[in-house]
């Protein structure tokens, strides 16, 4: 009787880690992910496809934010200015157009904004019901990553609590 559990256990376990990975984010930072149906990766973004949602994954380069426009130095600043209106004012006025701008396209303010620490990183992020996407920028020593879900807000929030420090 014993045994039998033991190895049905051990099934289940074994089951468990086929239907679910991780993703390094960085030396600090993972992210635990379920099994998607697909996993593709194009020139700088991957991609994790399931039967009703995906997340697609990429490091900010700064000099692609936007096509002609180079931000480097300065990416980190604007982007939490997307999330953090207080933070356009040390901004250029034109790059804090561009800021509301990008919110808007979020669904800011209407949107709630997301703000977490995982160990030394910062997430933020918000969910826009209207086009069912949800996007998270993650601040860590090394990079900025930027994550994006077509999903539900359950699913976007799944994707938050499943950022942990490796």
């Amino acid at each position: 009787m014993a045994a039998t559990r033991l190895l049905l256990l051990s099934i289940l376990l074994t089951a468990f880690q086929a239907q679910s990975g991780e993703l390094v984010l960085s030396q600090d930072l993972a992210l635990d992910y379920a099994e998607p149906k697909l996993i593709s990766h194009s020139s700088t973004t991957l991609i994790l496809k399931y039967d009703d949602w995906s997340l697609s994954h990429r490091v900010v380069d700064s000099t692609a934010i936007y096509p002609k426009i180079n931000l480097s130095g300065i990416e980190e600043v604007y982007l939490h200015s997307i999330f953090l209106p207080a933070r356009r004012d040390s901004l250029p006025k034109w790059l804090q157009v561009l800021a509301e701008e990008q919110a808007r396209q979020f669904g800011l303010p209407e949107g709630q904004v997301v703000e977490e620490t995982v160990g030394n990183a910062k997430i933020l992020g918000t969910y826009n019901q209207q086009n069912e996407e949800g996007y998270l920028y993650i601040f860590d020593r090394v990079a900025i990553h930027q994550m994006t879900i077509a999903g539900t807000e359950k699913q976007y929030k799944e994707l938050i609590r499943n950022i942990r420090e490796r």
